[in-house]
């Protein structure tokens, strides 16, 4: 199976030019989308380090207020998590962290290793991210495939059939522990309600280095 991999351009998420957008999709040899990822990249630095960008996006919708108040320290994972994914910090550079928001492969192509090659194709491709986080919980229990506006992914969703073909939380952490990914645990005592998705931090080298 030939699989070709496009990127879309990125695009601004919101109020920020250093909090970015992209859609990636996978095609086979007839150029029909088999499976999508969509993330998120946020860059920080030395002056506008974790704290000080989470202030900023407070105002906005976004799912990086996990991340950015719990396992960031600067514009770095924090110190623990750096040695687990045999990350170099780094005071002075601005560095850019990518947030998976989805990952899907159509149903005809699961358990051919597609999803690990997306993987690996967007760290190939943000070669300078320091991590990639997924915040992991089943697509069908966040996304309506008929709510889409966008005619193209809208049909890709629907042929995805999230709803019936359901993938539980246990797929989805065991896929991701077996391409990179290891379990950020939160102490509940900082939290006011249990968090409904599991948080997984992977490096572009413990990706690369697992789909090897």
């Amino acid at each position: 199976m030939n699989l070709t991999v496009d990127f879309k351009k990125p695009e601004i998420a919101g109020a920020f030019d250093w909090q970015i957008c992209q859609e990636i999709n996978v095609k086979n040899d007839k150029g029909e989308i088999i499976a999508k990822a969509e993330i998120e990249l946020v860059t920080l630095n030395k002056h506008r380090d974790a704290m000080g960008s989470y202030t900023l996006l407070s105002n906005e919708e976004t799912d990086w207020e996990i991340p950015l108040n719990l396992y960031f320290k600067g514009q770095n994972l924090t110190k623990d998590l750096c040695e687990a994914l045999n990350i170099t910090p780094d005071t002075k550079k601005a560095k850019t962290h990518i947030l998976l928001e989805a990952i899907s492969v159509l149903p005809e192509y699961r358990k051919q290793a597609v999803g690990q090659y997306l993987l690996k194709e967007i760290v190939k491709h943000h070669e300078k991210v320091q991590s990639i986080t997924v915040l992991s919980m089943p697509m069908h229990s966040f996304l309506d495939a008929d709510e889409c506006e966008d005619e193209t992914i809208k049909a890709y969703y629907q042929a995805a059939d999230l709803q019936n073909l359901k993938v539980s939380a246990d797929d989805l952490t065991n896929f991701f522990s077996n391409s990179g990914f290891i379990e950020f645990k939160v102490d509940e005592s900082l939290l006011e309600e249990p968090l409904p998705y599991q948080i997984l931090v992977a490096s572009p080298q413990s990706i690369l280095k697992e789909s090897n």
